[in-house]
């Protein structure tokens, strides 16, 4: 029965370390699984890096598409399609800023978010399952055999079982063209 008091009657500030602890543990599985998909993506593992993603999974691509989601045979059909083009797709986490200067390049959450009404205050959000992702894709286009590099952004939602059911990537998809036609 003290046991269970004790529990039960812990101060709100423990509560929220807690918390933090388990977001911590969450953020960085989430982080490694990322990473892996990286690494099998570079490995051209089609089928491992598609049992990353729950079968529900939306993807919102990099290009402009009125902002409509597209399922997970879309995705893979669009992950194929880079493979089949490029080579040694490697992906290096990191926000590179003046000077030599490189800040990590995952974040968990949110201190302020929007909600889309301008009359009330943000809302924070220190969800772990909401990873955002800064980086740079380096490639070899296949044919070409040029060298692209392409500044990257996502956000990535993992469900509770740590499948991605949300990709929304952005990157100058045009600027590969631009760097293979150099």
């Amino acid at each position: 029965m003290l046991i269970i008091s004790t529990l039960f009657s812990c101060t709100p500030e423990a509560k929220e370390e807690l918390n933090a602890v388990n977001n911590e543990v969450t953020f960085q599985r989430n982080v490694e699984s990322f990473m892996n998909f990286t690494k099998e993506f570079r490995n051209e593992n089609i089928d491992v890096v598609m049992d990353m993603f729950a079968d529900s999974a939306l993807w919102s691509p990099p290009e402009y598409n009125s902002y409509s989601w597209k399922s997970k045979d879309d995705l893979r059909e669009g992950l194929t399609n880079y493979m089949n083009n490029f080579d040694e797709l490697t992906f290096t986490p990191g926000i590179n800023l003046p000077e030599d200067n490189v800040v990590d390049g995952f974040w968990g959450g949110s201190r302020y978010r929007s909600d889309g009404d301008n009359n009330t205050s943000s809302l924070s959000s220190a969800n772990p399952n909401n990873l955002r992702v800064y980086g740079t894709w380096s490639s070899i286009h296949t044919e070409s055999g040029k060298k692209t590099y392409s500044k990257w952004y996502a956000i990535v939602n993992f469900n509770e079982a740590g499948k991605i059911v949300r990709f929304n990537d952005w990157f100058n998809v045009d600027g590969l063209q631009v760097q293979i036609n150099e």
